[in-house]
């Protein structure tokens, strides 16, 4: 099963007036959750909210959600209220909460006596709490993303609890074609706000790595003059078969008049002093990372001369003579609008249930590798959704 297969598919019918998730609604009506406790880390994004309360009301699971903060919208605060989800609202950073080691036991202490029978996460936390022994109660995990995939390796976190990973299989991959359109979308659509062309803006991306190449290839397609930074030698040999790269940015940031960044790296800041500094006149910068860390925004904020918000997600600053405009306040640029459709998260959240399934079947290891579904399986899941979309 490949990504040109599962892109296939996913360009089915639109069915408008269709349930938008019915892989999922369906499994969830076929797996009993009764007395099984599910603390949810994910995006704060409605597909996310549906899966959490599809899993409460379809399977009967008690459900805690905690939302990784940047992604959250008034619009989906409204819909998590109207539909009595128990949510812990998050501070409005990572190095609050989630990057507390306590946090999550923390907080945890209301529900006393309860065993957290699966984490469902995209975040890191687990590999953690796990070896400190804070999520002692904690019995499964479901991984979804390749960072933490790789996190949970190296710290061979399988050895403790069972755990099952999405984060590689050709179903979770094909989710990036959406989330790093939506980065080119929500910079498309704010500019032409602004009676702008993005088409013919000169883009430097900073860094050339798996995901990101998408975003990469999504705005190659538009736009005319597209640059890479990176610093590592093979990275950089592998974009200059597309674009012009270079592992020296004060050579591509002069001219550029957009700046990208999504290093998803845990260092601070790659876009610094001295970075910005070299950039032209009316730059904008942009963060495609989740944890809103890949500008210095201090730097800006201190040495600004004035500051005007010209859009409701680009904000100006005047450092001498320059002018820099930041993006979304530095936080992800694809959650501006919508960044994945539910219509494809179905996939993923169904892939995601047939790891809870495998798991409450004891169908799982404890070695130092983790967990995957097989080719069937997946196939299986495709195979249920043509039947809703074809």
């Amino acid at each position: 099963i490949n990504i040109q297969i599962i892109n296939k598919f996913l360009n089915m019918s639109l069915k408008l007036e269709n349930e938008s998730m019915p892989i999922t609604d369906q499994l969830t009506k076929k797996i009993n959750l009764e007395d099984t406790w599910i603390i949810i880390i994910q995006h704060w994004v409605k597909d996310a909210i549906n899966f959490a309360l599809k899993l409460k009301n379809n399977s009967n699971a008690n459900v805690l959600f905690l939302p990784k903060p940047f992604s959250k919208k008034e619009e989906d605060l409204n819909y998590w209220r109207e539909n009595q989800l128990e949510i812990i609202e998050t501070w409005d950073n990572y190095k609050d909460w989630l990057e507390k080691p306590w946090f999550l036991e923390n907080k945890l202490t209301n529900f006393k006596n309860k065993n957290w029978n699966f984490l469902i996460e995209v975040w890191w936390i687990s590999t953690v709490s796990l070896w400190e022994k804070e999520l002692k109660n904690l019995e499964w995990i479901v991984e979804i993303t390749t960072l933490w995939h790789n996190r949970h390796l190296e710290k061979k976190t399988n050895l403790i609890t069972p755990i099952y990973s999405i984060a590689r299989s050709p179903i979770k991959e094909a989710e990036a074609k959406h989330v790093w359109l939506a980065v080119y979308r929500s910079l498309d659509l704010a500019i032409h706000e602004l009676e702008r062309d993005l088409t013919e803006a000169k883009i430097t991306m900073v860094w050339y790595w798996m995901i990101w190449k998408n975003v990469c290839n999504a705005f190659k397609w538009r736009c005319k003059k597209i640059n890479v930074y990176d610093t590592n030698p093979e990275r950089i040999k592998e974009a200059k078969w597309k674009f012009k790269a270079n592992d020296q940015y004060s050579k591509l940031v002069k001219d550029s008049d957009i700046i990208i960044s999504s290093t998803w790296s845990e260092k601070s800041n790659p876009i610094n002093k001295d970075f910005i500094d070299k950039c032209k006149d009316w730059v904008l910068l942009v963060s495609a990372g989740s944890r809103q860390n890949e500008i210095d925004i201090n730097y800006l904020e201190e040495n600004s001369e004035n500051t005007e918000q010209i859009h409701k997600f680009i904000k100006k600053y005047v450092i001498w003579w320059k002018s820099i405009f930041v993006f979304r306040e530095w936080k992800n640029a694809n959650f501006a609008w919508s960044s994945c459709p539910e219509k494809s998260m179905d996939l993923i959240h169904a892939e995601t249930l047939t790891c809870i399934k495998k798991i409450l079947d004891w169908d799982f290891i404890k070695e130092e590798w983790l967990n995957t579904t097989t080719k069937e399986e997946r196939q299986a899941i495709l195979d249920a959704y043509k039947k809703y979309w074809k």
